[in-house]
This record gives structure tokens, C-alpha cells and sequence, in this order.
């Protein structure tokens, strides 16, 4: 399986991308985010280069707990992919956040070449 993996770290608005051939090991991904990771509900897809993708979006199950930082990229992104997804993001009608991310959040996807 080829694929990129893309870092969102907080305060930086462009992730950090690695090219895979093989699926990663969990131990690889776990070491860019810390902790232990959880998958984002309803994070399935991303829009990049131009393309929408299906994905697998990891994050520190414990983040919120520990005081990560706010990772307002990553949030932005899932708010996209709940909205084109499902319909409902993550904002409310008075303008408040049902949710965030917070600290580094993986996301995963393979190459479109492979599965045509």
C-alpha cells in the first residue's frame, strides 16, 4: 500500500507530509502524536492537492485532558469532512464549537493511483 501520512501539529498551518509504501506502523504514528491514539469520529476525508481522499485521522485519546494545545488546522479540516460527509459540522447555530482537536493529529489516506 502507498499512501502519505500528514502531520498537523498546533500552530503550524501546513502539515508535515511523509510518503509511505508500506501501511505504517502503529508505533511510527503513535511517536508523531504521543500518547495513546484514538481515531477522530467522522474525520473520513481531506481535500488534498486538490482532491478530495478517504481517511483514517488519529489523535491523542488523552489530549484534552492533558492540555494540548488547540491544533486549529486539524479542527478546520474536520469540520470539512463532517460537512461533506454528513451534512453537520462542528459548529453550532449560536457560533460556539461542539468540538476540537488539540496537539499533533494523523492523518492517513493511500494512493488514488493504487485503487483505480
Amino acid at each position: 500500500m502507498r499512501g502519505k501520512l500528514l502531520i498537523f501539529r498546533p500552530y503550524q498551518p501546513s502539515p508535515a507530509i511523509s510518503e509511505f509504501t508500506r501501511e505504517p506502523d502503529i508505533a511510527e504514528v503513535r511517536a508523531f502524536v504521543g500518547g495513546e491514539l484514538a481515531t477522530v469520529p467522522g474525520f473520513l476525508s481531506i481535500e488534498h492537492d486538490g482532491v478530495v481522499r478517504r481517511c483514517v485521522a488519529l489523535h491523542d485519546a488523552d489530549g484534552k485532558r492533558k492540555g494540548l494545545p488547540l491544533n486549529r488546522t486539524a479542527t478546520v479540516l474536520w469540520d470539512s469532512a463532517l460537512r461533506r460527509d454528513m451534512g453537520i459540522g462542528l459548529i453550532r447555530p449560536d457560533g460556539s464549537r461542539a468540538d476540537h482537536l488539540v496537539g499533533a493529529v494523523a492523518v492517513l489516506f493511500g494512493d488514488l493511483a493504487e485503487t483505480e
